[in-house]
């Protein structure tokens, strides 16, 4: 698939790319039956991420923030998310919160970058649920197997998301890729 054709499930992956003049990998939709496990069960739900990583990696996650901005009342940012313990890297993304939809001291977190969002809204108690739009499979490139530390033989799988809050409203688009 082309990078304009997969702009729309693939955004904020996409501005990151652009921005940084990297290459977008190829990359095609996957039904979500047919993702092999243990990345279905990872993937496919209606919950947070870091929840779930958490459970499966049977550790903390941390967040490393690679690279940020603002603009418009969005906050965008490409991070790994690792597992506090080990600093092993299990998920590599990009984001784009809604500033305006949390009060100052959350919006405080978020920009601080230490703590994933869906560990925050946890913490905060913020009633959301995920919606999965678009699940994927990825021909990593040579960032991505840098950045997960492995050679990358296998592809990579993940998900376009979007974080709904009270009345539907989206509080985060994310595009999630999980570590081979």
């Amino acid at each position: 698939m082309t990078a304009t054709g997969a702009h729309d499930f693939l955004y904020p992956l996409t501005r990151f790319h652009e921005n940084g003049d990297w290459p977008l990998p190829s990359v095609e939709l996957v039904d979500a039956t047919a993702l092999p496990e243990p990345y279905r069960t990872l993937l496919v739900h209606e919950g947070d991420m870091t929840s779930r990583l958490e459970s499966f990696h049977g550790g903390s996650i941390a967040l490393q923030v690679l690279h940020q901005d603002e603009a418009d009342g969005a906050y965008h940012r490409e991070v790994l998310l690792r597992v506090g313990t080990s600093g092993l890297a299990v998920e590599y993304g990009a984001i784009q919160i809604d500033l305006e939809s949390f009060d100052a001291q959350l919006r405080a977190h978020i920009l601080e970058g230490r703590v994933p969002l869906g560990g925050l809204l946890n913490r905060f108690d913020i009633n959301y649920r995920s919606q999965p739009k678009a699940f994927i499979r990825i021909a990593a490139d040579e960032r991505m197997c840098a950045l997960f530390g492995t050679d990358c033989a296998e592809p990579l799988y993940g998900r376009s998301n979007v974080l709904l809050g009270a009345e539907d409203r989206v509080l985060a688009r994310i595009v999630e890729v999980l570590r081979p």
